[in-house]
């Protein structure tokens, strides 16, 4: 892909990591020139992160400012930034003691099609659009990826329906929602987010069906491109229905004391 197309779904990432912290009851999100923070204000590491921006004038500064700022709050974090960059810059925080893990985050993309698969015949998707919705809505994500469900009303809030960019998106079986996903538009990017499935639901199309949903909404929002970050176990799903691999995120950790 172009590097400008690959900052735009850099730009679609960040948006996304801004309004999960920024309207959470919980964390913060920070910007410069250099470098974005995404603190979810937890002892979350996946949920705690630095990402670096091209063109990386002084990137240990920038890395620098990202471990300053957890170690004042005193949470675990990774840096991150996208591996199809200048080559050396990854070697360059490596030499710096930046400790690289081992799997990166893979972007796909999906160039929007005009027809969308119908869901299974015993699953129901609709629009969030109520707080008793959001509530069974973000419960439901929280546990599909394993997070407490305890928590689950910092974030996610009631902000977020009425954000115009944003859409959620249940999926039900007899009326019980047992799958979620969340899209997020930015000019021709529709940004898939929060895509899960209860564990004793999985298997029978439902991840699939409420992806489907999000890309039709991006459709209707007048998106180009459907973009995700996929896990391991999501991304044969997203290959099957088209999706392909645009880039990948790279996670470090911070150099040992």
């Amino acid at each position: 892909m172009r590097r400008d197309d690959l900052s735009a779904l850099d730009f679609n990432y960040l948006e996304a990591s801004r309004i999960f912290v920024a309207f959470a009851k919980a964390g913060e999100y920070r910007e410069r020139r250099d470098v974005a923070i995404v603190c979810c204000g937890l002892p979350a590491e996946a949920l705690n992160f630095g990402f670096l921006k091209p063109p990386y004038d002084d990137l240990e500064a920038s890395a620098a400012a990202v471990q300053a700022y957890f170690a004042d709050r005193k949470l675990p974090f990774n840096l991150a930034l996208r591996s199809a960059e200048p080559e050396g810059v990854v070697e360059a925080l490596a030499a710096r003691g930046w400790r690289r893990k081992l799997d990166p985050t893979p972007g796909m993309t999906l160039a929007l099609p005009a027809a969308i698969p119908e869901p299974p015949a015993s699953l129901a998707i609709q629009e969030v659009r109520s707080l008793e919705e959001l509530v069974a809505f973000r419960e439901v994500a929280f546990r599909g990826f394993g997070y407490p469900a305890a928590i689950a009303h910092l974030f996610l809030t009631d902000q977020l329906v009425a954000l115009p960019q944003v859409r959620l998106y249940a999926g039900r079986v007899d009326g019980v929602v047992v799958a979620t996903s969340m899209l997020i538009t930015t000019g021709s990017i529709a940004g898939i987010y929060w895509v899960a499935t209860l564990e004793d639901q999985r298997g029978r199309g439902f991840g699939e069906a409420v992806t489907w949903a999000a890309v039709r909404g991006g459709n209707e929002l007048g998106c180009e491109v459907a973009s995700l970050q996929a896990s391991k176990f999501g991304r044969p799903v997203y290959t099957r229905m088209g999706f392909s691999h645009a880039l990948d995120y790279v996670h470090f950790l911070p150099p040992e004391a």
